[in-house]
This record gives structure tokens, C-alpha cells and sequence, in this order.
């Protein structure tokens, strides 16, 4: 079971090896050059960028998750699990020159890779890296590289452009490529694509060139990216996905014609997508941006995005300790009738009715527009809560659809429940009506081991669907006390405010409310439990992992929980949608 968290905690998740492995950098002073947005080709197509590494780095130390990672008493597991790391890399110096931690050292400054279009030829790959004082390194593990080139044949050319010694490798892999690169002050640039790299420094040296900076698309993501409490982020990201499948696309048939649909389908309203992170800034441990640039209007297929600012707080049944909370407003029937336009557009009027009929509601008798569609009032809930004593199918998850008419819902449940080919059971807790699936050989395993069965009902003006009955019952609970729900809850109402304060007056259509604490509590009764700790020691026979980390939780035991829980504050997130497109925010709160 994945316990989920928030895109923030991903973010961490994801960077945390390489900023604590990378723990030895510090800032070098680099030569003033144009950034990656600056140098780039206006027809970049693609591009991730780390604007800084050491300074990526030190932010990351300053999150929670950094000083978790460093508290003294959770720091001496962290330490010998990153030397069993060097020890099991080892032999990345024999192959390399160059052990991991010198590897990870390299980069001293910005890191970039694009995706670059090429007229009449394949899109190239760039990748820029500022190396610092690292550049004997650098060049050591670049050699290590184009010996390898040599052996395989690959002819090896220089040209000098502007000053600049630009080396180049012809006949490169199965398919006979050219990569070049070239070093200036402390910047190595490397490129599947001769002309681009000889653009990017022209462009350096100070002549012509139009760049990515000048792409309005890029300019209008990025414009949306920036966070008013700093002024450069640690990370960005930016796509034209259009493009790509054009570029990739333009010498296959095939994609041509597929190229050729896109409009019909309203696809290429699809303009560009980014992001970026920022990290410890302002009263934020972390806060990122994603951006969707749409047409507008929207038409095709992009009018089934049918997001509406509406109400966020959360339902009189959403339970007061959930671990995450989802909410969404959605009409649904404007999706529903654009899917139906754009079904029905290639196979005929009236085609997806038939085809949900006949492949899904047909034994049932339901009319699915009359009788689900129409029934639906368009906001949409989800949430996430631990189930106690923990075990690995502890987590359940609640999908919450508010109802104008619940009586039609009610009957056309019911109709489901008269079918004789669904293991449904009739169910009631505090008077309130569910069904429940029920497999007899699943209740015969023991509780550790039976898979959550799924349950639903009416409660209210609400059609819940939870993937297990100890969650529904819950919500029951709540809703029939009234008295504490999650609206009520200190932690729900600051994250509230604050997604209040940076909407910028747009009322969002969707809020996320997360508590990580919980996330982290769930995976630490696991990691804590016996049963958990004697499947760890029997995989460790077999697995050097599993074998490594037993160790290191015997030598370092986990300490109290309460030393992690300090760390800890909730996060949140909003979805706004405009006439530019879909605009995502998440923030994660500094615990104080």
C-alpha cells in the first residue's frame, strides 16, 4: 500500500537523496553568463532547469524534511545508510574515475536539458552544467566518455566558433549521430545537434539570435510560475506538447495523419505547460506552480475541462482526523454533452449512449444521463484516513458526489443491488442504508491480509463510495453528530486562509488540505510494528537492500515519533481556472 502525500512531499522525496548526498557543496563564484531561458533556442520544445545547485541544495537543508534528515537523533540511521550506499558504489570509481560523492559534487551552479526543435531533422537534446571549480572533475568523467566514443569508431573533429574550441563526434551509436560539446568559463554544453550548439554561443558571445526568453509561450507560463516572496525558483519546467508530437512526427506518416486530427478534436488549443518550485521562502517551506496554457475560447475535447469556482469547505460528513482532504467543482454535464459531441462526431449520433448501454449499463436498466448525470450537482470530494491498528491495507480512501435528486439516486442504486451477478449485501449503521460487497473467501484470511471490499450509499446529498466500511461508517458518525466535522478543525481553517490570501481574489475550484503527519505516522507504526520488522528480517536474507536497512534499524532504532512530528505541518493546494488556462498551486507550511 502507497500512502499518498502531497506534490510537495513528492517534490522532497524525489530531491532528498541527491541534496543530502550532495551535502558537501558550497557556492562558487561563477562567470557572469546569460541563463539557460537566455541562451536556448525560441524553439525549445521542452526544458527542465535546476537555476542553481548549491543554493538548491542549501534551501533543501532548511525545509523540514532537511532538518528531519539532520536531527541528531534520526541523523546516525540517515549516515549509515548513505555509507552503505558508497559502499554498494564503490565500483562506480573503477568504471568512472570518480567516486559518488566527487560525481554529485560536479555540478556548481545551473543545470539544464532541452528538448530543441530542428527544422527537417530530429528535435536535439541539449544539456548545460555549470561545473565551477569542479572542472577538473568534469573533464575526468568527460573523457572517461569520449574514449568510449573513440573506441567505437566515432570520428572525432574540431571547430573553433567565436574563440571557443567546439569538439565534435560523427557516426555516434546505431544510428550514426553527431554529439559536440564545448567548455566556457567553467560551463560545459552538450548537444545531439551541431547547429544548435554553434546558435547557443553565438548567442553567448553577444550576436543574434532569438531565444527561449522571447517565446511568448514560455514568457506567459513563467509569467503565471513566478512567487511574489522570492525572486528566483530552484527548479522549472516547460513543455509544448503540441510541438513535441509535430517535431518527433514530422517524418512519420503515420503521426501525420494523427497531427492532422488534433484540430478536429480541438487539441492543438493545448498551448504549453510548466511549473516551478521554490523553496524555503518567506513563511513557506516549500511552494510550486503549474501552469496549463489553454486558447480561449476552449473548444473540442479541452471543453470537457469544466472546472467552476465554487464552495470548498468541507461537507458536514468529512471526518475531523482525515489525512488528506480533495475537493472539486466540476459540471459535470457540460462534460458529458462535449464527450458526446466529440464520440458522436466519428461514430455517429447517438453513439455513446448506445456504447454505454450495451457495454456497461445494459443489465441494470439505468439511463445514465437521466439518472447519473443529470443527479450529479457538480462538486466532488475525495478523502484519505488511517484506519487503526495499522497495518498495510489500513489506508481507505471515500469518493463523496453531491446529489440534487437523491431519491433517483437511491433507486437507481437499488436497481444494482437487485442484480444477481454483484456480491452486494444490504448494510445499516445508525439507521443510514449502504450496500457492501461481500466475498466470502476474503473474509476467511486473516485481517492483516484481506484487501479492503468497496461499499456505497446515500447519505444525505451526498452518494459515498468508500473502499472499505469502517471509513463510511466514520463519515456516518460524523454527520449524524453534527458537532466536529474537518471544517471545524484549527489546522483545515489556516490552511484555508492562506489559500484565501494567494488566490489573489479567484475563487478556486479545487482545494487540497493534507496532514503529513498522518501520512508519516501510518508508514511509522508500520516500520515500528513486529510483524513488519520479521518480514523485513526474512527478506534481508535474500535482498542486499532489505539486508542493509535491517541493519541500520538495529544499530539505530527509529526514535519516538514525537521527534519526527515536529517537523511536520500541513500543506495545501488550489486549482484556478481562467482565461489563460489552469493554474495549480501547493505550499507546504514551516512548523513552528
Amino acid at each position: 500500500m502507497i500512502c499518498r502525500c502531497s506534490p510537495l512531499r513528492r517534490w522532497s522525496v524525489a530531491l532528498a537523496v541527491v541534496m543530502f548526498l550532495s551535502g558537501g557543496l558550497t557556492p562558487v563564484a561563477l562567470a557572469e553568463r546569460p541563463s539557460a531561458p537566455r541562451l536556448l533556442p525560441q524553439t525549445t520544445l521542452a526544458v527542465v532547469s535546476v537555476t542553481d545547485v548549491p543554493d538548491l541544495v542549501e534551501r533543501f537543508r532548511n525545509t523540514a524534511t532537511g532538518k528531519m534528515l539532520r536531527d541528531p537523533q534520526l541523523k546516525p540511521l540517515v549516515d549509515q545508510l548513505y555509507g552503505s550506499l558508497l559502499e554498494a558504489t564503490d565500483q562506480l570509481k573503477d568504471r568512472i574515475g570518480l567516486s559518488l560523492s566527487e560525481l554529485l559534487a560536479i555540478p556548481q551552479g545551473e543545470i539544464t536539458v532541452a528538448l530543441v526543435a530542428v527544422e527537417e531533422r530530429e528535435p536535439a537534446i541539449l544539456a548545460l552544467i555549470d561545473v565551477g571549480d569542479q572542472l577538473p572533475n568534469a573533464q575526468k568523467l568527460l573523457k572517461r566518455g569520449t574514449d568510449e566514443l573513440e573506441r567505437s569508431n566515432a570520428a572525432k573533429s574540431e571547430q573553433t566558433v567565436s574563440g571557443t574550441k567546439m569538439v565534435i563526434y560523427d557516426g555516434v551509436g546505431p544510428r550514426r549521430r553527431k554529439i559536440a560539446y564545448f567548455e566556457k568559463d567553467g560551463t560545459f554544453v552538450l548537444s545531439s545537434d551541431v547547429d544548435v550548439l554553434k546558435q547557443v554561443l553565438t548567442v553567448w558571445n553577444g550576436g543574434e539570435g532569438e531565444v527561449l526568453a522571447g517565446n511568448p509561450r514560455f514568457a506567459a507560463v513563467m509569467q503565471r510560475c513566478r512567487d511574489s516572496a522570492a525572486q528566483h525558483p530552484q527548479v522549472a519546467l516547460y513543455a509544448d506538447p503540441i510541438g513535441i508530437v509535430h517535431a518527433v512526427g514530422q517524418r512519420n506518416t503515420g503521426a501525420q495523419v494523427a497531427l492532422a486530427i488534433l484540430p478536429v478534436l480541438g487539441v492543438d488549443g493545448l498551448k504549453a505547460v510548466g511549473g516551478t518550485l521554490f523553496l524555503d521562502t518567506a513563511q513557506f517551506d516549500s511552494v510550486a506552480h503549474a501552469h496549463v496554457l489553454l486558447d480561449s475560447p476552449r473548444a473540442g475535447v479541452l471543453k470537457m475541462i469544466a472546472l467552476e469556482p465554487g464552495d470548498v469547505t468541507p461537507e458536514r460528513w468529512v471526518p475531523p482526523d482525515v489525512a488528506a482532504y480533495i475537493t472539486v467543482n466540476w459540471d459535470v454535464q457540460k462534460t458529458f454533452d462535449t464527450l458526446s459531441t466529440v464520440f458522436d462526431s466519428f461514430r455517429g449520433e447517438g453513439a455513446l449512449a448506445k456504447a454505454l448501454e450495451r457495454r456497461i449499463l445494459g443489465p441494470t436498466g439505468i439511463d445514465f444521463e437521466k439518472e447519473v448525470i443529470r443527479s450529479l450537482a457538480g462538486r466532488i470530494t475525495m478523502v484519505t484516513w488511517i484506519e487503526r491498528p495499522v497495518t498495510m491495507q489500513s489506508q481507505r480512501m471515500m469518493l463523496g458526489l453531491k446529489v440534487k435528486d437523491a431519491a433517483a439516486v437511491e433507486g437507481a442504486l437499488e436497481k444494482i443491488f437487485k442484480l444477481k451477478e454483484l456480491p452486494l449485501v444490504r448494510e445499516t449503521f445508525a439507521g443510514k442504508q449502504y450496500y457492501q460487497v461481500r466475498i466470502p473467501q476474503l473474509e476467511e484470511l486473516p485481517a492483516e491480509r484481506r484487501p479492503p471490499l468497496p461499499c456505497f450509499g446515500v447519505l444525505d446529498d451526498t452518494l459515498l463510495v468508500a473502499n472499505g466500511p469502517s471509513l463510511y461508517r466514520q463519515a456516518v458518525t460524523t454527520w449524524t453528530d453534527g458537532s466536529r466535522s474537518l471544517a471545524d478543525e484549527l489546522d483545515f481553517k489556516l490552511i484555508a486562509s492562506k489559500i484565501r490570501r494567494r488566490s489573489g481574489g479567484n475563487k478556486p475550484a479545487m482545494i487540497v488540505f493534507e496532514r503529513p503527519e498522518e501520512g508519516m505516522r501510518f508508514l511509522y507504526e508500520l516500520a515500528t510494528s513486529e510483524r513488519t520488522r520479521q518480514q523485513l528480517r526474512e527478506q534481508s536474507e535474500n535482498n542486499r537492500f532489505f539486508k542493509t536497512l535491517d541493519t541500520a534499524l538495529k544499530d539505530n532504532p527509529l526514535p519516538p515519533f514525537e521527534v519526527l512530528l515536529q517537523y511536520l505541518a500541513p500543506t495545501g493546494a488550489m486549482v484556478v481556472d481562467d482565461e489563460t488556462g489552469i493554474h495549480y498551486t501547493a505550499f507546504g507550511m514551516r512548523r513552528q
